[in-house]
C-alpha cells in the first residue's frame, strides 16, 4: 500500500513532463476506454461511427456473427446454428475548461440467440464460479454489459484524474474483454481461458478511480462480482465484496502493457492478470497470462494465450493459442489439467462502404493433450464455424 501511494504521488509529475504527445479527453476517454477503463493500443482502439454535436459527441458501435457449427471427434457429433453479438453506444461533454463527463452503455442480444445451455463448444468448461456449470458449451453474454459513467479532470495537457461509476460495469481487472479486444474481435467464439481469464468483467455498483498521464495510468476501485446463469438475461447484483487494482503503461502508442489484481466475491478469490499487446491499422496482437484461485478445487487455476489479429484490404487472417488448467471430464467431476488449444480462422469482407463490414469466414479449433480422453473426444476432437459477420467501422458524421 505503501509502495501504491508513492507511485500516485509521483505519476502526475512524471505525466506532467511527457508533453509531446498532448492527451485529449476525446480520444481519452471517447474514443480510446473501450470496455471499463480498459483500451486497446494503437491509432484505432475501436470501431465507432462518431456524431459531434454542439455541446454532446455521441458514438454507436457493434458487431454480430451468424454461426453454423460442425464438430469432430466425439461419437456424438453435434451440428448448431446461432448468433453471438454485442452493440455498444455513448455520449460525452465539456465541463468548463477541464472537466468532461461520459455517459455510455453496452449491450447483447445473446440471451435470445444463443440457447440457454450455451452454444456447443468442445472442450469448454464454465464453472458455477463463471455463470455455469457448462461442459462442452459456451455460455451467453449478460444482456447489460455496462451502464455507467466517467468523470474526468484534466490536470494538465498531459494528465488527468477520473472517476468511474457504473450500475453495471467492467472493473479494472485485466485486459480488454474479449469480444471487443482487437487481437480477438474477428473471432466467432470465445477463448477457451474464459473461465479462468474473463469471467472478472461482469461486475455491478463498479467504482473507479484513477489517475494517469501519455505513458501510465494507475487505477483502483471496489465493486460487486456478478455471476449469471441460465439465459443470462437479467442482472445479478448485491452489495460490493470485491476489489482490484490496475497499473496499464503505453510507452508508445501502438504498445500497451497491463498488471492487475484483485479479489472477487464474498470468498475473495484472489485473481492477477498481465498482458501486453500491440496495435496498428493491420496487426493486433496479444499476450494474456492470468491466475485465479476457485472455491471449486484447491489448485490455483491459470491460463495463458496468445492472439494474433493480420488485416489486409478485405481479409482477415486470425490465431489464437492457448494454454488452459482445465477441469473437465465426461462423467463431470472435476480434475486440473492444463491443456493447448488453438484456433485458427479466415475472414473475407464482401462489403466494406457505408461505415460497415460485412464478411465471410470460418475458424478452426485443433485440441492437444487429450490422450486420457480418447473414449469420449476422439483422438483429435476438432470444430469448425462458418460464420458471416456485420460490424461498425470507424466513421465520423
Amino acid at each position: 500500500m505503501k509502495r501504491a501511494l508513492l507511485l500516485l504521488f509521483f505519476l502526475p509529475a512524471l505525466a506532467l513532463a511527457q508533453t509531446s504527445e498532448q492527451i485529449t479527453f476525446q480520444r481519452t476517454f471517447l474514443l480510446r476506454n473501450v470496455s471499463g477503463t480498459a483500451f486497446n493500443p494503437g491509432p484505432n482502439p475501436h470501431h465507432v461511427h462518431l456524431y459531434a454535436g454542439d455541446v454532446w459527441t455521441s458514438y454507436v458501435e457493434g458487431a454480430a456473427f451468424l454461426t453454423h457449427l460442425t464438430e469432430s471427434g466425439p461419437a456424438v457429433r453435434e451440428t448448431a446454428n446461432f448468433s453471438t453479438n454485442w452493440i455498444g453506444m455513448g455520449s460525452q461533454r465539456s465541463l468548463g475548461a477541464r472537466g468532461l463527463l461520459l455517459l455510455r452503455a453496452r449491450g447483447s442480444f445473446e440471451p435470445l440467440t444463443v440457447p440457454k445451455e450455451g452454444y456447443p463448444q468442445l472442450v469448454q468448461f464454465i464453472s458455477a464460479e463463471g455463470g455455469g456449470p457448462l461442459l462442452d458449451r459456451m455460455r451467453a453474454h449478460d444482456a447489460v454489459g455496462e451502464l455507467a459513467a466517467d468523470l474526468a479532470f484534466r490536470m494538465s495537457t498531459a494528465s488527468f484524474i477520473h472517476l468511474y461509476a457504473g450500475a453495471v460495469g467492467d472493473p479494472a481487472l485485466g485486459p480488454v474483454p474479449y469480444a471487443q479486444r482487437a487481437s480477438s474481435e474477428e473471432f466467432a467464439e470465445a477463448p477457451f481461458s474464459y473461465d479462468v481469464a474473463e469471467t472478472a468483467h461482469e461486475a455491478t455498483r463498479v467504482l473507479t478511480g484513477g489517475i494517469g498521464g501519455t505513458m501510465a495510468v494507475l487505477e483502483g476501485g471496489v465493486f460487486h462480482h456478478s455471476v449469471t446463469t441460465g439465459r443470462h438475461g437479467g442482472v445479478d447484483d448485491g452489495p460490493i465484496d470485491s476489489w482490484s487494482g490496475r497499473l496499464t503503461l503505453t510507452p508508445v502508442q501502438n504498445l500497451a502493457l497491463q498488471i492487475s489484481h484483485g479479489a472477487l466475491g464474498d470468498t475473495k478469490r484472489k485473481m492477477t492478470s498481465a498482458s501486453i499487446s500491440y496495435g496498428t491499422d493491420h496487426v493486433s496482437s496479444s499476450a494474456i497470462w492470468t491466475r485465479r484461485e476457485s472455491d471449486l478445487t484447491p489448485v490455483t487455476l491459470s491460463s495463458f494465450a496468445f492472439e494474433l489479429l493480420l488485416r489486409a484490404t478485405r481479409s482477415a487472417f486470425m490465431a489464437r493459442a492457448e494454454r488452459v488448467d482445465d477441469r473437465l471430464s465426461p462423467n463431470q467431476q472435476l480434475f486440473v489439467n492444463p491443456r493447448t488449444h488453438l484456433t485458427f480462422g479466415y475472414l473475407f469482407d464482401v462489403l466494406a462502404r457505408g461505415g460497415y463490414r460485412a464478411g465471410l469466414g470460418v475458424n478452426l479449433d485443433y485440441h492437444n493433450d487429450f490422450n486420457t480422453l480418447p473414449a469420449y473426444y476422439g483422438h483429435k476432437p476438432q470444430s469448425i464455424y462458418l460464420f458471416a459477420r456485420v460490424r461498425t467501422e470507424a466513421m465520423r458524421r
